[in-house]
């Protein structure tokens, strides 16, 4: 099995992940998406946030330091995993993955300041982050099992339903980035919106969210008469996440998305995503360990 230090930092992954996504968005929300004015420096003269800079400046700077700590783990993780490369080829791969998103990342983020917080672009910068949040939710899952599959899949249709889950995750996170990009909070006084109606958008975005509860109540009904316990825990999960993320959706909507909700919707964003991952993995269980056997469909 995968030692306790490894499973520790794969949690660590995850949660660091998930901050990147909440420092951005407190960028964002504060208006300190300029605060560094420059890359891959803060300002033509300086590698790091000043003084002089004030408030914005030391929060963009911030999460700039936040990604090199991320790299830093990343690469830590590698060193854990160096000797177990080839028995757990999977783990070692996923944190590869997760660590080459970082330099990309980085450079996605360099375009956005110098194009001004040009709306598009950085749309574009938040979705590699919210795949990244995928990824070590599966790599935090893979280091409680075997890494290897030693019987069948759950009964039809539960792993359509995960796929269509996380496939209308997916479609969630996209819409609610161009949501965000025709509101109010553009991260700058110089940056533009994308132009797109925001009123329209947000409905556009809340019905795959509506299809999203819809599945997932589905799901835990069929798990529940085919006894698939596997599953039923991260649904149960993933529902009470979904009614949380909907009422703050929904209270933010009519009280003209004030900055406190808007970052609680940031922190429910990256655990949707999670749960998500989690609900269609658990439809294709592993043996935590090699001599004990799955659930049994009855």
């Amino acid at each position: 099995m995968v030692p306790t230090k490894i499973r520790i930092a794969a949690w660590a992954m995850l949660i660091a992940q998930a901050g990147i996504i909440f420092t951005g968005g407190i960028v964002r929300l504060t208006g300190s998406g300029l605060g560094c004015s420059d890359w891959p420096k803060c300002t033509p003269d300086s590698l790091v946030a000043t003084q002089e800079m004030g408030i914005h400046g030391a929060i963009e700077f911030g999460n700039r330091l936040l990604a090199v700590a991320l790299a830093l783990l990343g690469v830590l993780i590698m060193c854990l995993l160096w000797k177990r490369r080839r028995s757990r080829p999977d783990l070692f791969w996923l944190n590869v993955g997760l660590v080459a998103i970082v330099p990309v990342q980085a450079v996605v983020g360099g375009i956005t300041v110098w194009t001004k917080l040009n709306p598009w672009v950085v749309a574009g910068h938040f979705v590699p982050s919210a795949v990244a949040v995928g990824v070590a939710a599966y790599f935090v899952r893979r280091t409680y099992d075997t890494g290897v599959r030693t019987g069948p899949a759950a009964p039809s249709p539960l792993p359509a339903l995960g796929w269509t889950i996380l496939g209308l995750t997916a479609t969630v996170v996209i819409l609610g980035v161009l949501t965000t990009g025709a509101g109010p909070h553009s991260g700058s006084t110089m940056s533009t919106r994308n132009g797109l109606d925001n009123v329209l958008i947000t409905r556009a975005h809340a019905l795959p969210v509506w299809l999203l509860v819809a599945a997932t109540v589905i799901a835990l009904v069929v798990a529940a008469r085919k006894r698939w316990t596997p599953m039923l825990r991260p649904l149960q999960v993933l529902l009470v996440v979904e009614i949380c993320q909907g009422i703050i959706g929904y209270v933010q909507y009519f009280l003209g998305v004030p900055i406190v909700l808007v970052a609680f919707h940031m922190i429910g964003l990256s655990a949707t995503i999670a749960a998500s991952v989690a609900v269609c993995d658990s439809a294709y269980p592993r043996s935590t360990h090699a001599d004990r056997p799955l659930p049994v469909v009855r």
